[in-house]
């Protein structure tokens, strides 16, 4: 490659297969990585997939062409499965951003000065969350770099900028003696090989800047080159590149890759700053006003607000221009004002303030070529609207990243890559659509459009108080709902398939609920037996501080976990933990031969389950965990002298554990089983499968495959399932 980076003109003029160089070598050349791992950017995805490489084991280096930090608020909302993604990461990173956040009680809806509905977030049904957390991006971002760093596997690089990118395939010969005939040679054999060409540059005075950049955010077209400006220039090689440098993505254009989408007429002005107002600072507010513009008003701390404003849609000439536009503060606060009526609000200091330009666009391939891959809004941009873009961000990343490890650690093939653009290229369509309706319906749309939307704010909280808690289908806000469809990985059982449609099929993330880790009561012969059972049927032999969430017992980076629904069975049906623990015994011995695990997992990982596993294991933490959950435990046999937890009572954490479902079979319902055979089933209840089953968890808690039955066919059919996928080391 050259010594200095490709121009942007000669980018654009690349062919079909831009940035692809194949030589031909008789020697490997993977000796000449650098790093496993570079990724472009140290914004929130970028951040987030090289904090969860390095809990996966894998070194990273994350460049970033600004050399500080930027101040701005950005994005200042933290949805459900962010959190739930944030707790099975890492317990310490969990926790720093739950002191950091905080929640906003309730929404209020205004037309004109009058407050029209107050409607309280609700919580899931079945996630410990649903409220959405508070946080600046700029925190998020403080909070992910400490964290990152901190773990010793990567750094971030600030004032390097990414230039240019290719990939370099590499054929190599390889000769073979014929074992009869020395003389005698096979045909040379050709196999090649990959790694990903970087160059970088820094700016030997100033910044990395250009003269022309735009200055209103949301923007996707880069700026030239200032001619004048010299850079220090080095070439960095890596297995892979992680592309998360924002909607004006270097690497998107370098590679060609195609960004359809649209751009928005509508002008929306956003703005950070302290206020002094008789609206609630701690609520989020959503203005209508009379006179035809609109303000979402978002609580910061210490009446620190951020404000989205509507300034109605672009002339024609303006949306043509597409030049940057500086807002003026005296226009600003006056269209303020005008939108507000009789609500006053008083501007007290200015953090930033900026146009936004509305691009609701998605890259034709979220991969290239098995080796970059783009996050964040250098794969899909949308409107503020919603607060999807940093969550979705950071779930590109948690999709991304165990896959990449996976295939670094020869656990998989690099196919398993491809599912990472079938899978993400769904879920963005699906958000950019949702973040489109929620930015229609908060700006004017006409008289008609706007009392209807004005009614139902008026009935929701009245129709709300009739609603099961966290009932019906998960929201696209909450992201919770969101799921994968069958691949490589999300595979139906091959004779009896289970429907789609149902709860916990495959793609859909893990329910989760409270079990209780089982402890077996002492024996007892003066103590009738079903006094015993009822005791443990009632809660009334755990403590409180027993009890856990499903989740918290996934909370490892990277690892299968196996889930065996074992109903009552446990209780009515002798000698199943025999059977049930030599199973897991056999296929937990068999795949941690074939696939042996990953290291540096545990070492920064502190809750108790990780210690239990550390005692059991060292430093290496299984690719695969089971646990099992059980409705009931104790056997319903006359031999006073044992249970049927006996051969399971005493198991570690993730190797058939049992587990109690505590709250009458109800997270068995949740993945599709039916928790007591001993209850007729009900009209609500005939559709779960009766008898148990086992269910395979993706390391990022997606259900990839499910088997009815826990007998030793079923687990055979499990072990068929991972080598399907999987490849032996």
């Amino acid at each position: 490659m050259a010594s200095e980076p490709t121009s942007s003109s000669s980018s654009s003029s690349s062919s079909s297969t831009p940035n692809t160089t194949t030589t031909t070598s008789s020697s490997s050349t993977l000796s000449n990585i650098d790093i496993p791992v570079l990724i472009a950017g140290a914004g929130p995805s970028g951040l987030m997939a090289g904090f969860l490489l390095s809990k996966l084991g894998i070194p990273s280096r994350i460049i970033e062409r600004d050399h500080t930090p930027s101040p701005d608020s950005r994005a200042v909302s933290l949805h459900a499965r962010t959190l739930e993604i944030f707790k099975l990461t890492d317990p310490q990173l969990y926790e720093r951003f739950k002191t950091e956040s905080w929640i906003s009680p309730s929404m209020q809806f205004y037309y004109g000065s009058k407050l029209t509905a107050e409607i309280r977030p609700r919580k899931a049904k079945d996630s410990e969350f649903g409220i959405p957390w508070m946080l600046e991006q700029n925190l998020t971002v403080k909070i992910l770099t400490e964290e990152y760093e901190k773990l010793g596997l990567g750094r971030v690089e600030r004032g390097w900028e990414l230039v240019d990118t290719r990939v370099v395939e590499q054929e190599q010969e390889q000769e073979q003696d014929h074992a009869a005939d020395m003389t005698i040679k096979e045909e040379a054999k050709t196999t090649t090989t990959s790694w990903v060409e970087t160059t970088m540059r820094r700016a030997i005075e100033g910044t990395n800047k250009r003269k022309g950049e735009s200055v209103v955010l949301g923007t996707v077209d880069m700026a030239d080159e200032d001619e004048d400006k010299q850079y220090e220039i080095k070439v960095v090689r890596s297995e892979y590149l992680i592309a998360s440098d924002g909607g004006r993505s270097t690497v998107r254009h370098r590679l060609n890759i195609p960004f359809p989408g649209r751009t928005r007429d509508y002008n929306l002005i956003l703005f950070d700053g302290h206020v002094e107002t008789d609206l609630s600072t701690t609520n989020v507010s959503f203005i209508k006003g009379d006179n035809r513009h609109s303000i979402a008003m978002y609580p910061i701390r210490d009446n620190r607000v951020r404000l989205m404003l509507d300034d109605g849609l672009l002339t024609q000439a303006q949306f043509e221009a597409r030049e940057p536009k500086t807002v003026d503060k005296e226009y600003f606060e006056t269209l303020l004002q005008e939108t507000l009526g009789t609500l006053k609000m008083k501007i007290l200091s200015y953090n930033w303030i900026t146009y936004y330009r509305v691009n609701e666009r998605r890259a034709k391939e979220f991969g290239y070529k098995r080796r970059i891959f783009l996050t964040g809004d250098a794969a899909h941009c949308h409107s503020p609207a919603g607060g999807q873009g940093l969550n979705t961000g950071l779930q590109d990343a948690y999709n991304l990243t165990w896959k990449i490890a996976l295939i670094l650690n020869g656990t998989a093939a690099p196919s398993l890559l491809d599912t990472y653009n079938d899978e993400r290229i769904p879920i963005a369509d699906e958000i950019i659509k949702y973040s489109a309706t929620t930015l229609d319906n908060g700006v004017y749309q006409g008289w008609i459009s706007s009392n209807l939307r004005k009614l139902m704010l008026i009935l929701l909280p009245y129709i709300m108080r009739y609603l099961p808690m966290g009932g019906g289908r998960p929201t696209p806000y909450s992201m919770l709902g969101l799921r994968y469809h069958q691949n490589s990985i999300n595979k139906s059982h091959k004779s009896h398939p289970y429907p789609p449609t149902g709860p916990a099929s495959i793609g859909q993330r893990a329910p989760d609920d409270v079990i209780v880790p089982f402890a077996p009561v002492p024996v007892d012969t003066s103590v009738p037996r079903s006094e015993s059972l009822a005791e443990l049927e009632d809660g009334t032999t755990k403590e409180p501080s027993n009890e856990v969430r499903l989740y918290d017992i996934l909370a490892f980076p990277g690892v299968f976990h196996i889930l065996v629904f074992a109903a009552d069975r446990l209780a009515t049906e002798k000698n199943l933990d025999v059977r049930l623990s030599k199973d897991i015994e056999h296929y937990q011995r068999v795949w941690s031969s074939r696939w042996p695990g990953l290291r540096g997992v545990l070492d920064s990982n502190s809750n108790s389950s990780s210690e239990a596993m550390m005692s059991n294991k060292n430093k290496s933490t299984p690719q695969f965990m089971v646990h099992v959950i059980s409705s009931a435990t104790f056997s319903e046999s006359n031999n006073h002298e044992t249970t049927t937890a006996t051969a399971m009572a005493d198991r570690t954490a993730g190797y058939g554990k049992v587990y109690i479902d505590p709250e009458e079979g109800r997270l068995h319902e949740w993945f599709g089983f039916a928790g007591l055979s001993s209850t007729p089933p009900t009209k609500k209840t005939a559709s779960l499968v009766q008898g148990g089953g086992i269910v395979v968890l993706r390391p990022d808690t997606h259900i990839a495959f499910r088997v009815s039955g826990v007998s030793s066919p079923a687990w055979a059919d499990v072990d068929e399932y991972f080598t399907s996928f999987l490849t032996a080391s």
